[in-house]
């Protein structure tokens, strides 16, 4: 018989594309050939309520078991005070101050972990009671209640943790530093990440495992023009208000080059019809891809990341990358591919587009190149899952 995995994540759907949660379902899929792997998560689907939607129990989804438990209450107005008060009170990049030193005790740290949600105490209870039966037990994400408490109930040498970690407010708070005592394996998604959680929580172990990049060589979508591309959730926390902002500054220096901008994902800022952008809404993975192989450049505003799927789906296609220099992971990706340009502000945005626009064929061929064999030599499927199973062998072997 395989030994027994569990993976535990804030909540999964299938059609959830990414973040922690399709790492945690990637990681579920490379682990079950050698393991029994069951996932286990909350019956919430959307991060601002954690409303439970989906039944409770198991359900077997391909060869992986999925559990789900009840989140016991919703987010309310508490929740939101604590938040705020947080990130006025931790802020990156500051020392503490004596009144976040003096209000923010362990107590109350933890409270706003919980009240964050999902508070699942079935899932916690189940982990406690079974702990025995699992040989090993991957959390994924730091941020929330069903990685931290689960990390202060079950035994150390049990536990992996992928952190999922950027630079944001609330990654500052010490009760997060605990992590170091209380986990045996840190799997890290690229060397920015790891770097980032030696300067905040003092961890300097841990392999860094990544996440598989797929993307198959697609056709590029036709287009009368060249276009700037941006998929993912449009919300101000992605940067994406300040990329509108951009190019619309950018249109009206340049109006001769027909230049556009292609929005897919979800619209959080409730985008106004503005010329030269075009949002698509939700595209299939074909689509995604085929956009991605005409652009004349992928473009990701965001601060906060911990890897960006989508613009390693975007290298894979051979496409140069724009990315925000303030997030050290974009401009990981930058600078070791030399595959596109990192910027800091409107300006260098401007100039950024304006040398991937200038580029002829043999050097955009070249960049190209760059971005594939950055994917496939990092990401590769074979690669993460043989990381992965080692990982998590060494720790159902101890």
């Amino acid at each position: 018989m395989k030994p027994r995995v569990a993976i535990v994540v804030q909540r999964w759907a299938p059609d959830m594309a990414g973040g922690s949660e399709a790492l945690a379902w990637q990681y579920a899929e490379l682990l079950a050939d050698a393991f029994e792997v069951e996932l286990l998560t909350s019956t919430a689907r959307d991060y601002v309520s954690w409303a439970g939607v989906f039944p409770e129990g198991a359900q077997a989804s391909g060869r992986v078991v999925v559990r789900r438990f009840a989140p016991a209450f919703t987010r309310g107005a508490y929740f939101f005070a604590l938040h705020a008060r947080a990130l006025g009170d931790w802020r990156p990049h500051e020392p503490a101050s004596e009144r976040a030193r003096t209000v923010w005790t362990s107590a109350l740290q933890e409270e706003l972990i919980k009240f964050q949600g999902p508070w699942c105490p079935g899932l916690l209870d189940h982990l406690e009671a079974h702990a025995d039966a699992y040989a090993a037990i991957v959390l994924t994400t730091y941020l929330y209640p069903t990685s931290y408490f689960a990390a202060r109930r079950l035994p150390r040498h049990k536990l992996l943790l992928a952190p999922t970690l950027h630079d944001e407010a609330m990654a500052y708070l010490p009760a997060f530093a605990r992590y170091r005592e209380r986990i045996g394996r840190f799997l890290w998604l690229t060397d920015a990440e790891r770097a980032l959680a030696g300067r905040l929580w003092g961890v300097d172990a841990g392999e860094v495992v990544g996440m598989a990049i797929d993307a198959k060589t697609a056709a590029p979508a036709e287009s009368d023009g060249p276009y700037l591309l941006y998929c993912g959730r449009l919300d101000a926390q992605k940067g994406t208000d300040r990329l509108l902002d951009a190019f619309a500054s950018y249109r009206a220096l340049h109006p001769e080059r027909r230049l556009k901008l292609v929005l897919t994902g979800s619209d959080a800022l409730g985008l106004r019809a503005t010329p030269g952008v075009e949002f698509l809404g939700f595209v299939d993975e074909a689509r995604k891809l085929a956009l991605m192989a005409g652009a004349a450049a992928f473009v990701q505003p965001s601060r906060y990341e911990s890897f960006s799927i989508v613009t390693l789906e975007a290298m894979a296609q051979g496409t140069p990358i724009l990315v925000n220099a303030e997030c050290e992971v974009l401009a990981e990706h930058a600078r070791r591919s030399g595959a596109g340009f990192a910027f800091r502000g409107e300006d260098e945005l401007h100039r950024a587009i304006d040398a991937v626009l200038a580029l002829d064929a043999d050097a955009r061929a070249e960049l190209g190149r760059r971005g594939r064999d950055y994917v496939h030599t990092r990401y590769g499927r074979e690669r993460v899952r043989d990381a992965l199973v080692a990982e998590v062998r060494a720790v159902a072997g101890a």
